[in-house]
């Protein structure tokens, strides 16, 4: 019975720590660090929206292998690409993340496409979405939503298609 009641407290200090954790701010896993998430607001019957951030890895090489949010039916890794004139997405499976380096997802470059949004995005909601690393493991982090942006930050047309 002490046994049990001694695991029962070790695991409350446990969850204890991890709220303490979270509440500060800490979007980070191992020696992963998530900052400056966002997203742009979706207009009305929009059913794509995207989500941009920073990771940061203080440890050992990782890789970004799944992302996902109830916001949406589904949601992908992509690059942006420059096919001629016109800017392309291609989807990606994974995403490096080199130690002691950060990875940034930023318009004109790696990002992740929300597909299937079950609501519009609107300006200053904030939403979770779940960064999945192969030896790190799941990390939620939130997303604030910005104003609305017209075109990609180059100026260029943005091809979905593809």
């Amino acid at each position: 019975m002490t046994q049990h009641l001694s695991k029962c407290i070790v695991l409350l200090f446990l969850v204890l720590v991890a709220g303490a954790v979270n509440a500060a701010g800490g979007d980070s896993i191992d020696e992963i660090r998530v900052t400056d998430a966002w997203s742009r607001a979706t207009p009305p019957g929009t059913e794509v929206g995207v989500v941009y951030f920073v990771i940061a890895n203080g440890g050992k090489s990782d890789r970004l292998v799944r992302v996902s949010s109830p916001i949406a039916a589904r949601s992908e890794l992509h690059i942006t690409r420059m096919d001629g004139k016109m800017m392309t997405m291609q989807h990606v499976d994974t995403v490096d993340v080199k130690a002691e380096d950060s990875t940034s997802f930023a318009p004109g470059g790696r990002h992740v496409m929300l597909i299937g949004l079950k609501r519009p995005l609107k300006e200053r909601d904030v939403f979770p979405l779940v960064l999945t690393f192969e030896n790190a493991g799941p990390l939620e982090i939130q997303v604030h939503v910005r104003a609305i942006g017209g075109m990609s930050e180059s100026g260029h047309p943005m091809d979905h298609s593809k």
